[in-house]
């Protein structure tokens, strides 16, 4: 079942009160979309009769692709908009940037270790990194981050607002606050996913905001047609000097990078400094 989401929440200003005033008006028409459209349609009834709520959750959480834009702007003059979408399949959780033609994945190995692959979905080729591989100085260990796009320490670190709705479709509203950031967000914690979420800091604002969530994808499909792409291992790169693709990658600096962050629409990475 594939629910839309239809943001209608206007940008962020710099008073911190008005978004409060604003998001919950959002995610109120969005959870009466939502819960028309309830995906546990797609389990058999016998089945769903003798799950708990927190069972179906669970499974609808675990197998979905979200679809958000993020927009950027800086004090009133509106920036880069780009879409990601955020796919969940078993152990894995991949990250599409469409207008980029560049797909990132994170496998969580033996439960302690994240296996890093960049797709170049335009070219059919893949970077491997190895589980637990130091990248620039940095080893990938924060999965929550890749799963739900925020990470579950600054989760911990914001405060309940309030929340409403039930089910699969509960949203909580939290917001963090320090002297150099406001934080507001709109959460679904069964779904572990985002519905809106604004960063202002100093002169500029970044939101995420969720447009769909589809659980009919064929997500298996997904992650083997990647799987087929010809792959290079991150530790190899440099001793190929003949591989055209790999020499402009690196020149673009999509390899150099890592699996990092977040793209822009001319495959820009953005969001370095927000690490949720």
């Amino acid at each position: 079942m594939k629910y839309l989401v239809l943001p209608s929440l206007a940008l962020a200003t710099y008073v911190i009160s008005a978004l409060l005033t604003a998001a919950p008006s959002l995610a109120t028409s969005v959870i009466t979309n939502l819960d028309t459209h309830s995906s546990t349609a797609e389990l058999d009834s016998h089945t769903t009769s003798n799950l708990d709520t927190h069972t179906k959750c669970e499974l609808e959480a675990g197998n979905l692709k979200a679809d958000y834009t993020v927009t950027t702007r800086r004090g009133f003059t509106l920036g880069n908009s780009t879409e990601i979408s955020l796919l969940r399949y078993t152990n894995t959780v991949a990250h599409q940037y469409p207008k980029v033609g560049i797909t990132e994945t994170w496998t969580m190995v033996r439960n302690k270790l994240i296996k890093p692959v960049r797709y170049f979905d335009k070219h059919e080729r893949a970077i491997e990194y190895q589980p637990g591989e130091s990248i620039h100085g940095r080893i990938e260990k924060d999965f929550s981050f890749r799963y739900q796009l925020i990470s579950n320490t600054l989760l911990n670190k914001m405060t309940l607002e309030r929340s409403e709705g039930k089910g699969c479709m509960r949203i909580e509203y939290l917001t963090y606050q320090n002297n150099k950031v406001d934080m507001v967000l709109a959460w679904l914690p069964e779904l572990k996913l985002i519905q809106q979420f604004r960063v202002i800091e100093k002169n500029t604002t970044r939101e995420w905001s969720l447009v769909s969530v589809d659980h009919n994808l064929n997500l298996e499909a997904f992650f083997e047609s990647r799987d087929k792409y010809k792959a290079t291992d991150y530790a190899d790169i440099g001793d190929d000097h003949t591989d055209p693709f790999l020499t402009n990658m690196v020149n673009q600096g999509f390899i150099e990078a890592g699996a990092s962050g977040f793209y822009d629409q001319n495959g820009n990475v953005i969001g370095e400094g927000h690490r949720h």
